[in-house]
């Protein structure tokens, strides 16, 4: 998925793991509800954090 808010990096797309759930009737979508990893998304960006996160991540072989 690409997200991308403007007070994060100046707005720039971020692509972060997610999947989208669709649900149908009659040819239509009826309910449409987006997962993605809200701490890759928002966490991931922020400076201090986002550095710490990652080095803990390559030390779980994430």
């Amino acid at each position: 998925m690409t997200l991308s808010h403007p007070k994060l990096e100046k707005g720039k797309a971020r692509q972060v793991q997610g999947c989208s759930h669709l649900r149908f009737s009659e040819g239509k979508i009826i309910r449409h509800r987006d997962y993605f990893d809200m701490g890759e998304m928002l966490y991931e960006a922020l400076p201090v954090l986002g550095r710490l996160l990652k080095q803990i991540k390559t030390r779980l072989g994430q």
